[in-house]
């Protein structure tokens, strides 16, 4: 058959299918009352050669009633999933008209997308910022339409071969069909670390029923819980079943190990193996807080050569603000899972109470495997100093803020915040396609755009914070990309409370020497989000939209920052970084 049209899937009528499914299973208890009238009327006093052959007449008359009955089952079965998949596919298409009509734009009959005519030549970051929800829109609707036009075309298909196999009553054809119902459930699209991956796994799970659902969670958790796009609730209970399965193989291994210990070449094996285990009970240990927070698993892979989890404190599906925070510089579960949860739950409070009670939800987002201290000089592609690290992962970031909006029912607020070189991965993210509505960069070393057209953020939604002291914020020299602070469009917030403003600062009273309010003021590379100080509270603002909260750096307070900048590495070493990074951006 042909695939059908937008408009076909449209005009459907899954009502009707459902009443002739109904009628379909009324017959079959009509027929299931005839047998099982034939059976308790059939003679038993009878004796002799017409009682053996009516019996043989009777039990014939029943089987092949019997077949009859199974054959209704199986039809209405078939027409009863047809019409839960068509009413699947006109919600699908429903959801595309609607999130179409939110941007001003609509779908025709035809299934064409139709954008808003917007003016051109006013203001270049208008322009980029229009140009990215209009890619977005785009990834968007189509899959959904795709998958709207595919799956109302295959239950047309199928349903019509059900129904030609049934009608020509085959004696097995009502139980092979009723088995073979029951048991389908549509295999999930090939994971996309990219926005239409993330659309095409949503619209997956939309067209799932119910008992569908359970039992893919239930027989198939990994096709769930690292699927950008599925609910959080869903991909939480089957990374569940994940980190049990991670955490008894961890076990296992570090027992091996110790068991038969190997000659440690570089890296100690059983020190490995024992950091793998650590990472994953201190997963189970967030996850088993008893303080009245919900905190749900979005993500785990324990199959690299460190642990990859995200974990959201609070909830993601209905929360009216997302924050979604990447760390940087040596970053493990086992030392900054639990330590991340403690910074952020006074500042989710606080998100909550200056947002006018709208929740909000923060997400520790360890998605990648950070680079480490020992790896600085070790392994060149590992490094800190290489942004190789930061562009190979920026595809699961973008796919995985796109994925936490299209699982959703309503629009969310997304923001995006980041430390250190996880600035570094968050900039590459940002260079795709997301739907992140504001970012804050701080204790930067770089950023790989200089205005944030490249970005496609509206103007004041790029936020750089950058504090006294901090070595990484003010190196001198920019191996990662250009200073945040620098960038055309960007925003750069205050980061230090004086005492008194008025009276201002010189190179001789700088941060540090009794200006400031040491408790409102972050000083170092890793103080930003202390609750309480003035960069905190600007990062809370940040997060729920409040720009007249948001206290941006003064002159004074540049005045004030003196840092020590880092002398450039050595010839060697700059020359061998160049040559990596060359070669990371050429491969590509």
């Amino acid at each position: 058959m042909t695939a059908l049209g937008v408009g076909q899937v449209r005009s459907s009528r899954p009502e009707v299918l459902v009443g002739a499914a109904r009628r379909l299973d009324a017959c079959r208890l009509d027929v299931e009352a005839v047998i099982t009238r034939l059976l308790r009327h059939r003679a038993r006093s009878w004796s002799g050669p017409a009682s053996v052959a009516a019996a043989v007449r009777a039990a014939a008359l029943v089987a092949g009633l019997g077949r009859l009955a199974a054959c209704l089952a199986a039809s209405s079965t078939s027409v009863m999933q047809a019409a839960v998949r068509l009413r699947a596919a006109q919600d699908l298409l429903a959801r595309a008209d609607a999130r179409a009509a939110a941007d001003g734009a609509f779908v025709d009959h035809e299934g064409t997308l139709f954008l808003p005519v917007r003016a051109a030549g006013l203001d270049s970051v208008l322009e980029a910022h229009g140009a990215r929800r209009d890619e977005l829109l785009r990834d968007e609707v189509h899959t959904y339409l795709r998958q709207a036009v595919r799956l109302a075309t295959d239950v047309d298909t199928g349903l019509a071969r059900d129904l030609l196999v049934l009608a020509r009553g085959g004696p097995s054809a009502g139980p092979v069909l009723a088995a073979r119902g029951a048991a389908a459930v549509p295999a999930p699209p090939v994971v996309l670390n990219d926005a239409s991956g993330a659309y095409a796994s949503a619209a997956w799970w939309r067209c799932l029923t119910d008992a569908e659902r359970r039992s893919v969670i239930r027989d198939h958790p990994q096709w769930v819980g690292p699927r950008d796009g599925v609910p959080a609730a869903a991909r939480h209970e089957a990374n569940l079943v994940l980190l049990a399965e991670a955490a008894r193989a961890a076990a296992s291994a570090l027992a091996a190990e110790q068991e038969h210990p190997a000659i440690p070449f570089g890296v100690d094996p059983v020190a490995r193996a024992r950091a793998r285990v650590d990472d994953l009970r201190a997963v189970r240990a967030l996850l088993g807080r008893q303080d009245g927070v919900q905190r749900r698993l979005l993500f785990l892979d324990a199959t690299g050569r460190e642990v990859k989890v995200v974990v959201a404190q609070g909830d993601v599906e209905t929360a009216d603000h997302v924050v979604t925070y990447v760390g940087g510089l040596s970053t493990t579960p086992r030392d900054d899972l639990g330590r991340y949860d403690n910074l952020f739950s006074p500042l989710r409070q606080q998100a909550i109470r200056e947002g006018g009670g709208a929740d909000t939800a923060i997400v520790t987002w360890m998605g990648y495997e950070a680079p480490q201290p020992d790896e600085i000089v070790t392994s060149i592609d590992r490094s800190v100093l290489n942004p190789k690290i930061a562009r190979d992962n920026a595809d699961e970031l973008a796919a995985f803020l796109t994925g936490l909006g299209a699982a959703r029912d309503r629009p969310v607020h997304q923001t995006l915040w980041a430390h250190s070189y996880g600035s570094v991965l968050a900039g590459n993210a940002l260079l795709q396609d997301s739907p992140v509505d504001d970012v804050a960069v701080f204790g930067s070393p770089g950023v790989p755009f200089d205005r944030i057209e490249r970005i496609g953020l509206k103007a004041g939604s790029f936020n750089v914070l950058a504090a006294g002291h901090d070595l990484v914020a003010h190196p001198g020299w920019r191996p990662l990309g250009a200073n945040p602070d620098t960038v055309a469009g960007g925003t750069s917030l205050s980061t230090t409370a004086l005492k008194d403003p008025a009276a201002g600062c010189n190179l001789w009273h700088g941060i540090g020497s009794g200006a400031e309010d040491p408790a409102r003021t972050s000083t170092g590379h890793s103080d930003y989000l202390r609750a309480g100080t003035v960069s905190a509270d600007n990062l809370v603002a940040v997060a729920v939209g409040r720009r007249d909260l948001v206290v941006q750096q003064a002159p004074v307070e540049r005045s004030c920052i003196t840092v020590p900048t880092l002398p450039p590495p050595p010839a060697a070493t700059a020359a061998r970084l160049a040559a990596s990074v060359a070669a990371s951006v050429a491969s590509r």
